[in-house]
Formats: C-alpha cells, structure tokens, sequence
C-alpha cells in the first residue's frame, strides 16, 4: 500500500443518511451489505442515561417549581424532541457532534482500489480505539460506509465530562 493521507472532518450529523435510512444518489445500494456498523443506540437514551440522575438531583434542590427542568434534559437544551439530525442550543451547543475520517483519496483507496479492504481494516482498527481514547465523548452512533466512492467512518457522539455533569445543571440557563 501507498504512502496516503488521512482526512478528518466535523461532519453534519444525519442519523437517517449515516444508517441507511435515507439512501443518497452517491450511495451504491448494492454495497450497502458491506457497511459494517459499530454501534447503534438512540440519541434519546443516551441523553437519558446521562443526564437522568443529575436532573433528578437538579431538582429535588429547586423550591421553585419554575425552577425545575420538567421534560427531558434534551427537550430543555434545544426546545425539541430528540431528531436524526443535530440540533443547536441558543448557546451554540449541539445536539450531538459528528466526526468523518478517511484515509486516502477516491483515485487511490476507492471502493474498487486494491487498497480500499486494507484501508476498511484501518478504519476498523481506529474505531476499536476511539471511546478509550476519547473518553468523554460518548459514542453512540458509529457507521463504515463501504457503499459510497471511498470507505470512510462517521462517528456521532455527544461530548461530555462525566465528572462535571452536574455542573451542567447548575450552569444551565432558568426560564422563567
């Protein structure tokens, strides 16, 4: 194999493309078998499993019933129901992030390339080490797309510091 570059980008975050739940024209429908998904879990749970306690402490500590965070902890940070796609705070903060890593170009590691199952194997690698090595970014989306002109990961994860959760709460913003 060649000498090649990796590419790493902030990516926009679609669930539905990233899951095959909506098939672009770029996306050879006959390969989408050899899409290798990594983990799968729903944005909503996720936000539940990390933010439940610390709102429940949140408010136990409120007197003001105007005080305490009566929905989800994802309703109360972006006015929404949990979507596919990522959705922005008043803060900028969002949703959820994406990260798109590549390694090569289309003319040398294309799905059609002698390089492109090496490359798929060095994405693999990579992913099998991406939560311990990021680990307050909490992975819970994660697709090699083998189906499109290169192989390449997308990995959706919301960042958090574990330790600091409940700093969140307490930073967070109060409607009246």
């Amino acid at each position: 194999m060649k000498e090649k570059r990796i590419s790493f980008c902030q990516g926009k975050g679609s669930l539905t493309h990233n899951n095959r739940d909506f098939i672009a024209e770029n996306v050879d429908r006959s390969r989408i078998k050899d899409n290798c998904t990594f983990i799968r879990k729903d944005l909503s749970c996720v936000y539940e499993h990390l933010f439940a306690e610390s709102t429940e402490r949140y408010n136990a500590k409120q007197k003001r019933n105007d005080r305490k965070i009566q929905c989800s902890y994802y309703e109360y940070l972006f006015h929404q129901k949990p979507s596919n796609s990522v959705a922005t705070a008043a803060d900028k903060r969002k949703s959820f992030y994406e990260d798109v890593v590549q390694i090569g170009k289309k003319e040398d590691s294309g799905v059609d390339t002698e390089d492109a199952l090496i490359v798929a194997e060095c994405l693999k690698e990579y992913m099998a080490g991406y939560q311990e090595r990021n680990p307050n970014f909490v992975v819970f989306n994660a697709v090699l797309h083998m189906d499109e002109a290169t192989p390449h990961l997308h990995i959706d994860y919301v960042p958090v510091d574990i330790t600091s959760v409940d700093k969140i709460h307490k930073t967070a913003l109060h409607r009246p």
